[in-house]
């Protein structure tokens, strides 16, 4: 389940959000009779106004996607039937599922179409990718190298001085671009741009399916976000602050700080990203206390504007 809002494009931020539900609910991913996030959740995740948000909401209502009910939400309907909107996904499933059988690529699938098209396949570009923390280094990896033509390098924070002076020499970088995260950009800066490498920061955003459940629970519930380490903790905090979730009591707690992990029997609910789930039996957790797991993941409109880049880096150098 994704949705995402180019803020850059040249299509209407409020054209983009419907567009983006009414695929969801033809194609399940908002099943019938499920409760969207309210329309605050909603503005604060996407981080665009609450009247675009609300005036969404009123179109998809008119045409039958959605109904709000006082006091309780808005809700999934029996969606209208749109012939094109089903013939185009029967078409994409019967590709997808056509090359799953005979054991195509999806990635090599869509070049071919593309080459068959006339379209031209760009070429993968290298790039450096620095995070603080192991396990969302990797998954930050491969966002990118399934979203762009790139390939990546991932190195921790801690270990880019000498990764930087294994693979650059003098005369040249093996990367075109390093990308971290916009919690690190000051250090990666300091770092590669004296060794002529450019820094690009992206955005990370906290997914839907946590935020929905979030926004479900009681006001004033007692909430803690845990992650392996302050940086962790800190981001994953932002990023639900950020979502607007106001009727929530959040406070941290990190595996690396036993005085936060005491705290622990406070929470009615702990947030946290897949990796920290799997250490929570060790941390005695209380009975009946929720774990709602909420990874992040990379902004798609900081993404698209990478893949922009990337594309006009190329054209110089052709």
């Amino acid at each position: 389940m994704d949705l995402q809002i180019n803020s850059k494009s040249h299509v209407p931020i409020h054209v983009q959000l419907e567009e983006q539900i009414k695929h969801l609910v033809l194609t399940g991913g908002f099943a019938v009779g499920s409760r969207l996030p309210s329309i605050r959740a909603l503005a604060g995740y996407l981080r665009v106004n609450r009247n675009t948000v609300a005036r969404v909401i009123s179109d998809l209502e008119r045409e039958g996607f959605v109904e709000s009910r006082r006091g309780s939400g808005v809700y999934v309907v029996e969606p209208p039937v749109a012939e094109e909107d089903v013939k185009r996904q029967e078409v994409l499933e019967k590709a997808m599922d056509l090359a799953a059988a005979r054991g195509v690529a999806v990635e090599d699938l869509a070049y071919a179409l593309l080459a068959r098209a006339g379209a031209q396949t760009p070429e993968k570009v290298p790039v450096l990718f620095v995070e603080c923390n192991g396990p969302e280094l990797e998954q930050y990896k491969a966002e990118l190298e399934e979203q762009l033509p790139v390939t990546v390098e991932a190195v921790l924070v801690e270990e880019l001085e000498d990764r930087l002076e294994e693979r650059v020499s003098d005369a040249e970088s093996p990367w075109r671009l390093a990308v971290t995260t916009f919690y690190h950009v000051h250090e990666v800066e300091k770092l590669v741009e004296p060794r002529g490498i450019e820094t690009f920061a992206l955005l990370t955003e906290a997914t839907l399916d946590g935020l929905k459940r979030l926004a479900e629970l009681p006001d004033g519930t007692a909430v803690a976000v845990m992650g392996n380490s302050r940086t962790c903790t800190e981001n994953l905090l932002r990023s639900l602050e950020g979502a607007g979730l106001d009727h929530l009591d959040f406070f941290q707690i990190r595996e690396d700080d036993e005085d936060s992990r005491a705290r622990i029997g406070e929470a009615k609910a702990v947030v946290c990203g897949s990796i920290s789930a799997q250490r929570l039996p060790k941390l005695d957790l209380p009975e009946g206390v929720e774990v709602i797991v909420q990874d992040r993941t990379l902004s798609k409109g900081g993404v698209e504007m990478l893949g922009r880049m990337l594309r006009r880096l190329s054209q110089t150098t052709a």
